[in-house]
C-alpha cells in the first residue's frame, strides 16, 4: 500500500541516485558541482521519503486508519 507521493519520490529518488553514480563513474573531478548537488538532493529525498514512511506506518496500523479518506 502506498500513495502517489511515496510512488513519486522514491522515483525522483532512484533517477537522482542514477544520475550521480554516472557522473561519478566518467569524470568526477570535472563535475564537482553538479555531483555535490546531487548528493544533497539525494540526501533529502531519502529524508523525505523515511520521514513520511514513519509518520505514515502509526497512521495506517491504526484501525481504519485510512478507510475516512477514500470515502
Amino acid at each position: 500500500m502506498s500513495s502517489e507521493y511515496e510512488q513519486n519520490v522514491g522515483k525522483l529518488l532512484a533517477e537522482k541516485k542514477e544520475r550521480l553514480e554516472e557522473l561519478m563513474k566518467k569524470n568526477p573531478e570535472q563535475n564537482r558541482g553538479e555531483i555535490a548537488m546531487l548528493s544533497t538532493e539525494v540526501e533529502t529525498l531519502q529524508s523525505l521519503f523515511e520521514n513520511y514512511n514513519l509518520g505514515m506506518n502509526v497512521f495506517r496500523r491504526a484501525q481504519g486508519g485510512r478507510s475516512g479518506l477514500r470515502e
